[in-house]
């Protein structure tokens, strides 16, 4: 050990002693970088075009980059910009004609080469329009605007020599310049290459300063996931708590993420609803909340997460159920996810990763060098120890075994301290030689109120917005905290994450768990409660005392319902803190309050959410003159309370979703109440009068109150947001303060907005406002601007005026036939959403000034021509048409429109499109023309080459398909279902080499080329309603075959041959076919004994006769239940034929999977839910069997069951399984067969694998 001390020492001489007191010492934490990349360019000539694009590629490739010159004016550079050049790895300088005419960027140049020279910071020069020799020389028109500021700001000498120097030695460098006809799309993806080729090869050292030993782990881990392979792999990362899995699938996911087009990152243990977070993330919100509920099995978050290589962590993953549903999804990985895809996860438990990783690597503690330097880092702050302190550092680092998280917390704990507090420190370690006697040592370091505010963080504050957290718990205890939050974080006990500007506190689950089990050793009674059974008892016992300062529930949590007496808390005189939460609607009854509601809520509660409160009031007894926070979403709240309250300190009150609630109480006394939401209260008629006196009041939301018909002045200076939806009966503007940032007055009956309130509005909605018919008379600081359903007839002209608009919505404004000339730039419009109106025609001009427009709708106008200057709009990213009957003709684009991904022309009228239009969008993902009278599609569609999805379905005058000469290599999709194309061409299967999904419903097609089997990436293909006969040898990788109402097919080439049999083949209504080889052939996959990824096989067949490898059963009711017999722990899968009698209604047929535990302790769990088969029984007359399989193995492995019930029912749509299964309805079946399949390979012990 003496030995890494005196190396250390002699790395460190330069380094002062050791000081006695912390006072004298001042060394700071390195910081992390914030970026990778600076991207330097002169913005007025480069940002709107050349640059943007440049800036969002890098960001596609999670390359962070920071851009310069977006909106910082003047010569001078700001600090923040220096600091990021010096920590930045990489600079890309974007030189064009009049770069040199900016001192500014000038001196940034020079900066950037000063860093170079000290540092080794790349610079790769990119020439734009401009000749490489010139900007070397200063000649040409760049040497001319070099000059010209060289003469305007009377530069000395010495500085135009330094920036002569600059652009001589930028120059001389390697880089990239701008032929004449070569596309910038294409040199953005060579810039973009050379970025990553460059940043691949450079030390990650931003992600492992102060790090000791990571960098090897790291490469190892790397080693693991292999990054070259195109195999999606996934790595599982074990350990104790505190060793580091976290870090190093942290440092893992920065080194790589520029590999990948997503990066998923999520903490299983502290994120309730995972599964809603990982689709919010590939689906995007907004698609999120329209589809309402969807599982992992959902082909249409299948389909989307296919086509993008994803880097995925899952951290924490220790609860075995909750990751169930994350194992299907895992286990079809190389189905789920787009090729080279990886995914770490981390865990404690290696039982949770056996099944799932293919390969695990445990991570092992610090060794003695690199502890020793994590521990003096912390407590030493890298100066030189003491010969006393070296003998304890090697004894303490010895006693904590390489545990990072240790060395940490106590290093920290111990900086500054004497040698005596030393001695002690070692002493308690020597007595309690456990990892959390380590973590203890800081704790016990801290005074009594910051053990306090440590144990409040812990059980209720972790992962809250610090300043939110902060003032609450400067209400707990009457002064400021911040000084003890700033302890904390100093002795590692707690830590801050910025994330979009905010900061957000975060523990670590060590930390947290120490936290637990600190409050569960108190004597007495306990002052937190975290764990549900340990509230249940307390709240439906009535055992609470004055010692518990606060309470948080999620009921979702509790394994019973559990019910409440009306005194429940009337011994917590000192509960402060309660929150009852319920992550998941269906178990929101879990706790049940009597009748008359609560008689008592404790006075000293700062904060208080109760989601789905079934009280009618809150108890008359609670003054409530101590609340910071009150959050009632959801509750069957009347009224809140009667009277005026000295609720003085009260900032935050939500009571979104009350949809009984009446009335609201006079909040006169709420002086500091700054946000108030009243989402959905449908009930309320009007809001108290006493909000015009709330001075600070900065937000209120009414949106969705439909009842209310007033509001008072709410002239409060302070407020910025107000939102009012669908209250029909409101007529007139309300009277609010001309400092609105963000007025939305949705489905109200106002029939204008006074001029007077629009001064400083940045953001306007009125949509759905069917009265209005002025259009407001707007200030130039309007953003964003929407008046969609108004009964506005014109724009005026001076709409172009709004230089910082953003966004204009005016769809279904069916009385708007126009649109004025727009003869001056509009720069910061980007969204323009114009669809359903009467717009006939849209000036020429116009377009000319709208350059930075995104996005651009007018689906469903008169439009009779689009203009071709829409080809100037050179960032237009999605262009939709759809429905514009009348347009019956495309414009020839003549100029690349690089930006161009989604162009919609469904149901127009368009009967051509120029072939050179396809040319100059290289860009283009999606084309949709289903619907239109196209009878041929030119063969430039090919010259698309990153086209992933063709829409043609419906083009019913369109009877063949160009010959493909090249390949497309990114197509996915092609959809011709109802179009009249009688063949399949050969040049199709040879060039469509990636095409995963091909719909030919309703073609008339007899055929399918031999050559099909050859399409190796086609997973999903249609043939609903087709002349097909036979089909031949299929490709292997085929998962899904619909042939429903195929009524000539009569034989289907042996499927043994596809690798991925799973999920549906479908062949409903076809009576001529021969079934014995299907039915044996799934037979034969399932013996096989190979992986079936989704765990499911399923087949749809005409007739009843169940095969004779089942077990046959009639007259069952809705349900199937199988009892297991004692090898069951070698049951692999189950096996189904189902008959049901049809027809069936028009619904979904869905399943639950549910086991019956032998050891009594539960009834029965449900295991698994999903869909069995969608609308494709509702037109058969006669009898159909479903042949399904379903892999139970992971399933069953935690469970002690003997008993499995399979029950079926209809359900509408999906939405009833979200509010309690109200839409569900049980399916009688006719007969069943059931068939079991062993593995005799799995052990033969009563221990599921």
């Amino acid at each position: 050990m003496f030995a890494y001390i005196w190396r250390f020492i002699i790395r460190n001489r330069h380094i002062s002693p050791s000081p006695s007191t912390p006072s004298t010492l001042t060394t700071a934490q390195p910081q992390g970088i914030k970026c990778d990349v600076v991207l330097s360019f002169r913005g007025e000539e480069t940002r709107v075009g050349f640059t943007s694009h440049l800036h969002a590629a890098l960001k596609r490739k999670q390359i962070l980059t920071f851009e310069d010159d977006q909106h910082v004016r003047g010569d001078e550079i700001p600090e923040s910009l220096l600091r990021t050049i010096e920590e930045a790895k990489l600079s890309v300088i974007v030189f064009s004609e009049n770069y040199a005419s900016s001192k500014r960027c000038l001196e940034e140049l020079a900066k950037i080469f000063e860093r170079g020279k000290n540092n080794g910071h790349i610079v790769i020069p990119v020439f734009y329009k401009v000749d490489p020799s010139h900007v070397r020389n200063q000649t040409g028109s760049f040497g001319d605007a070099f000059a010209r500021l060289i003469r305007n700001k009377a530069l000395t000498l010495e500085v135009v020599q330094s920036f002569r120097n600059a652009l001589t030695d930028a120059a001389n460098l390697s880089g990239w310049s701008l032929g004449n006809s070569e596309l910038e799309s294409e040199f953005i993806e060579k810039i973009v290459g050379d970025v990553l080729k460059k940043l691949h090869a450079m030390p990650s050292s931003h992600t492992t300063t102060g790090l000791f030993g990571i960098d090897v782990r790291v490469s190892e881990v790397e080693s693991l996931l292999d990054m070259e392979s195109p195999d999606v792999l996934i790595v599982g990362i074990w350990g104790m708590g505190g060793i580091g899995k976290t870090t190093i699938a942290e440092a893992v996911c920065s080194k790589v993420r520029s590999q990948f087009e997503g990066i998923f990152v999520e903490n299983f243990r502290q994120q309730s609803d995972l599964r809603r977070s990982f689709l919010s993330w590939v689906l995007g919100q907004e698609t999120l909340n329209t589809m309402g509920f969807l599982s992992f099995r959902d082909s249409f978050v299948r389909d989307r997460l296919r086509r993008i290589k994803v880097f995925i962590v899952l951290d924490n993953v220790d609860d075995l159920m909750r990751f169930e549903e994350w194992k299907d999804l895992l286990d079809g990985r190389n189905n789920s996810f787009g090729p080279g895809s990886k995914v770490l996860i981390t865990s404690r438990d290696k039982q949770v990763l056996s099944n799932v990783v293919d390969e695990t690597y445990e991570v092992e503690g610090l060794n003695d060098e690199e502890a020793l330097q994590l521990f003096s880092s912390k407590a030493l702050k890298n100066c030189i120890p003491t010969i006393d302190q070296m003998h304890l550092m090697e004894q303490i680092v010895w006693h904590v075994q390489g545990n990072p998280l240790a060395l940490k917390v106590l290093g920290s704990s111990l900086y500054g301290k004497s040698i005596e507090e030393w001695h002690s420190a070692l002493n308690k370690l020597a007595q309690h030689p456990h990892i959390e006697r380590a973590l203890r040592i800081s704790y016990d370091g801290l005074d009594s109120e910051q053990k306090s505010i440590f144990l409040d963080i812990a059980h209720f504050f972790t992962g809250w917005e610090q300043r939110r957290a902060t003032r609450i718990l400067d209400c707990f205890y009457g002064r400021s905290v911040k000084f003890d939050i700033s302890t904390l974080i100093d002795k590692c006990l707690i830590t801050t994450n910025n994330d979009e500007g905010y900061e957000w506190l975060e523990m670590h689950d060590l930390l947290q768990e120490m936290a637990f089990n600190i409050v569960r050793a108190e004597s007495g009674e306990r002052s937190r409660l975290c764990h549900p059974p340990d509230v249940a008892q307390v709240l439906e016992e009535n055992k609470g005392t004055q010692k518990i300062k606060g309470i948080c529930l999620d009921t979702s949590k509790l394994s019973r319902q559990i019910h409440l007496k009306f005194d429940a808390f009337a011994m917590m005189d000192g509960l402060r803190f309660l929150s009852i939460n319920h992550s998941d609607y269906s178990q929101k009854d879990k706790m049940q309050l009597p009748p008359t509601g609560l008689e008592y809520l404790p006075n000293e509660l700062r904060y208080l959410r109760w989601k789905y409160l079934p009280s009618k009031s809150l108890p008359p007894s609670f003054r409530a003159e101590h609340l910071v926070e009150l959050h009632l979403w959801g509750s069957n709240l009347v009224k809140l309370w009667t009277g005026v309250k000295d609720v003085g300190n009260l900032r935050i009150i939500d009571l979104s979703y009350s949809k009984y609630l009446t009335e609201l109480p006079d909040l006169s006394m709420a002086k500091n109440l700054q946000s108030l939401k009243l989402e959905h209260c449908e009930s309320l008629t009007e809001v108290p009068s006493s909000l015009q006196y709330l001075d600070k009041l900065e937000k209120l939301d009414l949106f969705a109150c439909y009842n209310l018909r007033s509001l008072p002045m709410l002239d409060s200076k302070v407020l910025r947001k107000l939102s009012i939806f669908r209250c029909l009966d409101l007529t007139t503007c309300p009277t609010i303060s001309q400092n609105m940032k963000s007025l939305r007055l949705w489905g109200t009956s106002i029939k204008e907005v006074p001029q007077s309130i629009c001064g400083k509005l940045k953001v306007l909605h009125l949509c759905g406002c069917s009265k209005m018919t002025k259009f407001p008379e707007i200030s130039g600081d309007i953003e964003e601007l929407r008046l969609s359903g108004t009964a506005i007839k014109g724009v005026p002209s001076s709409i172009q005026f709004l230089t910082r608009l953003r966004v204009l919505e005016m769809s279904r404004c069916s009385e708007l036939e126009s649109l004025p000339e727009i003869t001056v730039p509009m720069e910061s419009l980007k969204y323009l959403f114009l669809s359903k109106t009467g717009i006939k025609e849209i000036p020429s001009i116009s377009f000319k000034h709208m350059t930075s427009l995104h996005n651009l709708h007018l689906g469903g106008t008169p439009l009779k021509e689009l203009p071709s200057s829409i080809q100037f709009l050179t960032r237009l990213y999605q262009l939709d048409m759809s429905g514009c009957s009348k347009l019956e003709s495309f414009p020839e684009i003549t100029v690349p429109m690089e930006s161009l991904q989604y162009l919609y022309l469904s149901e127009a009228g368009i009967k051509e499109i120029p072939s050179i239009s396809f040319k100059h969008m290289p860009s283009l993902k999606i084309l949709k023309l289903d619907g239109t009278p196209l009878k041929e599609l030119s063969s430039s569609i090919q010259f698309l080459t990153r086209l992933e999805r063709l829409d043609m379905s419906g083009c019913s005058k369109l009877e063949s398909f160009q010959e493909i000469t090249v390949p497309m290599k990114s197509l996915v999709e092609l959809n011709l279902s109802k179009t009249g194309i009688k063949e399949i061409p050969s040049s199709l299967i040879k060039h469509m080499i990636s095409l995963k999904y091909l719909n030919l419903d309703g073609t008339p097609i007899k055929k399918l080329p031999l050559s099909i089997k050859d399409m190796v990436c086609l997973e999903e293909l249609t043939l609903h309603g087709t002349p097909i006969k036979t089909l031949p040898e299929l490709p292997p990788k085929l998962r899904d075959l619909r042939a429903r109402d195929c009524s000539s097919l009569e034989t289907v080439t042996s499927i043994i041959n596809i690798d991925r049999l799973q999920l549906r083949w479908d062949f409903t209504n076809c009576f001529k076919l021969d079934q014995k080889p299907l039915i044996e052939a799934m037979h034969l996959k399932i013996q096989s004994g190979e992986e079936i990824p989704l765990g499911r096989i399923q087949m749809v067949l005409p007739g009843s006769e169940i095969p004779e490898w089942f077990g046959t059963d009639k007259g069952v009711g809705s349900s199937v239940t199988i009892q297991l017999p004692s090898n069951c722990h070698q049951l692999k899968g189950i096996a189904l034929c189902l008959v049901f009698p049809l027809p069936l209604p028009f619904h979904d047929l869905y399943c639950d999977f549910h086991v019956k535990y032998k050891n009594g302790e539960h009834d029965e769990d449900v295991l698994a839910s999903g869909k069995v088969i969608s609308d494709n029984l509702g037109t058969c007359d006669s009898d159909h069997m479903i042949l399904q399989y379903y892999k139970v193995v992971n399933q069953l492995r935690e469970c002690s069951g003997n008993e499995v019930t399979f029950k079926f029912y209809l359900e509408q749509d999906n939405k009833g399984r979200m509010v309690g299964h109200e839409s569900r309805r049980p399916v009688e079946l006719k007969s069943y067969g059931v068939y079991l399949h062993f593995d005799e390979n799995l052990p033969a012990d009563t221990d599921l694998p």
